[in-house]
């Protein structure tokens, strides 16, 4: 049996008192995509605490059941996605693959790593989806080697209407765990954000590609 959800409220104050969130209000820095952004979002450093990654993972398993979505593999996109994806492929006793940025310059130069996914339903699972490029990348590299992509499932998503868009293009529907707007109201809650600086980010969230244009921001760094 699955546990019931853990509260909302409870994986938000898991993201931010365990540095998953950062918030750039004062040094907005570049995705690799070109967006600037005020918020970086890294859920791998939820591993490191185990009672929160618990919750994590078992808030994705009850998830999973809750949506009824239906897959034989579950797959985790190279860097963020793999540890999240393996860890719930093992609580459904499912098999867990992950697909690599690139593909390999060796052996049979595939970008799906553990397993033929051929013929196969993939359930990708993705830490976090900014602009979606990457998932997307993966979605792609799944279906060339024969596999049935039609779920994602994300701990965390900013929601880009032109992110959605580029899913719906591809028959994608990508589930998110925690709406980020819970995230902020749970940082002002802590102390980490203050309410002007929550509505700066409010804004970001809704118009996040024209925001450093409209607010003549520059920004001072750079994603790796």
């Amino acid at each position: 049996m699955f546990k019931s959800h853990i509260a909302e409220d409870i994986l938000a104050e898991h993201l931010v008192s365990h540095g998953a969130v950062s918030f750039l209000t004062e040094a907005p820095m570049r995705l690799k995509s070109g967006l600037i952004t005020p918020i970086y979002v890294d859920n791998r450093t939820l591993t490191a605490f185990p009672d929160a990654w618990r919750d994590i993972i078992e808030t994705m398993a009850s998830r999973v059941a809750e949506l009824n979505l239906e897959f034989d593999v579950v797959a985790g996109v190279e860097g963020a996605g793999v540890s999240h994806a393996a860890a719930l492929a093992y609580r459904l006793s499912k098999p867990s693959i992950f697909v690599r940025q690139t593909a390999k310059t060796y052996g049979n130069h595939s970008r799906v790593e553990g397993a033929s996914v051929k013929g196969k339903r993939v359930l990708i699972i993705e830490d976090h989806i900014s602009t979606g490029l990457s998932l997307l990348s993966a979605v792609e590299a799944l279906k060339a080697e024969g596999a049935e992509v039609t779920d994602c499932l994300a701990i965390t998503s900013f929601g880009i209407d032109e992110t959605t868009k580029l899913f719906k293009k591809e028959n994608v529907v990508c589930h998110e765990m925690l709406d980020f707007s819970k995230v902020l109201d749970k940082a002002v809650e802590m102390g980490k954000l203050t309410a002007e600086e929550k509505s700066t980010l409010g804004d970001w969230l809704q118009n996040p590609w024209t925001w450093a244009a409209r607010h003549a921001i520059t920004p001072t760094g750079s994603e790796n």
